[in-house]
């Protein structure tokens, strides 16, 4: 397959991009009198973005258990230009947990391609910051809970939020680093000073910085300022809602781009049109890219796509196209340790490939080097 007439955004001139076997095979200067393929126009060409925490998509939760309709979500997401994502979703204590042995197997079988894992939120957070997590997903830290999860995931788990307040000995972050799973520092009431020595102890990531944790306070600094003081990589919501866009610009400016990922917290209702919807049995509405539920209007989510929050966190910050494209390719990459196979336009990555022009619309998207815009 070829792919002509394109930018790249680490180089000026055109080039011709030729695929084969769901892998970039060259990149050669762009041939005007070439013909056939895909004409890019002059359009950008990058690679596949990636949403480290994503609840669902296309009227579909992950935790639904119905293999059937979480393949319809995954599908729905690379349409939407998120060809990779964590597939994220909770833990039920003494419960079945019988949606995340349905995961364990898609996982295993490849059957859902954008799929690298799951996440789960908890269940060993703190109850006063639980955000929209019910309290029948959060437990106090205890072994034999988490090795029913190692036993249950199995090798899909990729990330664990957590609050090392509730286990601040660091023997979970420990267990879950022998595992290969991410300690993600999130929905969490730690104290400047729990949350410095959980940093210490080896958290690497941080889950949805700012939103579900302690504000920072003048007597009360709390963990935020641990957080920018460090070097992990933080998740933050660049929607205008869960952080408004003064505060996107903010942390943009204090920690640097190259520690920003955008993720969406996306719904089922992503890639769906505005209106009510159901989630854990209540109606919530899904407008301008909000959900929040109808009862009490609290923040539940979003229905944006990781490339409308890359999108508004370019316009937030000013920033350039190039980096805000970095926030949901290379940086999610880097946490994942999928660099630079997922994250760059290069010879032998990957071809999870997306069309954009400089605003950061999306106008075309290939999966493995096979064009599903249309599907």
């Amino acid at each position: 397959m070829l792919i002509r007439n394109v930018h790249l955004l680490s180089n000026k001139d055109l080039v011709d991009v030729f695929v084969d076997s769901g892998k970039i095979l060259r990149i050669e200067q762009a041939d005007p009198f070439k013909k056939g393929g895909v004409d890019g126009k002059g359009l950008f060409l990058v690679s596949g973005f990636t949403d480290l925490h994503v609840h669902g998509a296309g009227g579909t939760d992950f935790s639904c258990g119905d293999s059937e309709k979480i393949i319809q979500a995954d599908r729905m997401l690379t349409r939407l230009g998120t060809t990779s994502y964590l597939a994220t979703t909770f833990y039920l204590p003494h419960q079945p947990n019988t949606h995340l042995e349905v995961l364990r197997q898609l996982y295993a079988s490849g059957q859902c391609l954008g799929m690298k894992g799951i996440h789960l939120e908890g269940p060993f957070i703190s109850p006063q910051k639980r955000g929209g997590i019910l309290p029948d997903r959060i437990s106090p830290y205890k072994k034999e809970i988490l090795e029913d999860i190692f036993h249950v995931c199995g090798n899909a788990l990729r990330m664990m939020t957590l609050a090392p307040e509730q286990e601040p000995t660091g023997v979970l972050i420990n267990a879950l680093k022998t595992r290969n799973v991410i300690p993600s520092f999130g929905h969490s009431d730690a104290t400047d000073k729990q949350t410095r020595q959980s940093l210490d102890q080896g958290i690497e990531h941080v889950t949805h910085l700012c939103n579900a944790m302690r504000p920072i306070h003048h007597r009360d600094p709390g963990p935020i300022p641990e957080i920018v003081e460090s070097n992990v990589i933080a998740q933050i919501i660049a929607d205008g809602a869960h952080l408004v866009p003064r505060m996107v610009k903010f942390l943009a400016s204090i920690m640097g781009v190259d520690r920003c990922v955008c993720i969406t917290d996306g719904m089922l209702s992503t890639g769906l049109p505005d209106g009510d919807y159901l989630y854990q049995g209540k109606p919530f509405k899904a407008k301008n890219g909000e959900a929040r539920y109808l009862h009490n209007n609290e923040l539940i989510g979003t229905s944006l796509s990781v490339q409308q929050i890359a999108q508004r966190f370019m316009n937030f910050t000013t920033c350039s196209l190039e980096k805000a494209v970095k926030t949901v390719t290379e940086n999610p990459c880097r946490v994942l340790g999928t660099q630079p196979l997922y994250s760059t336009i290069q010879e032998g990555a990957i071809a999870d490939l997306l069309l954009i022009d400089k605003a950061l619309n999306l106008h075309r998207v290939w999966k493995n080097g096979e064009d599903i815009s249309s599907d």
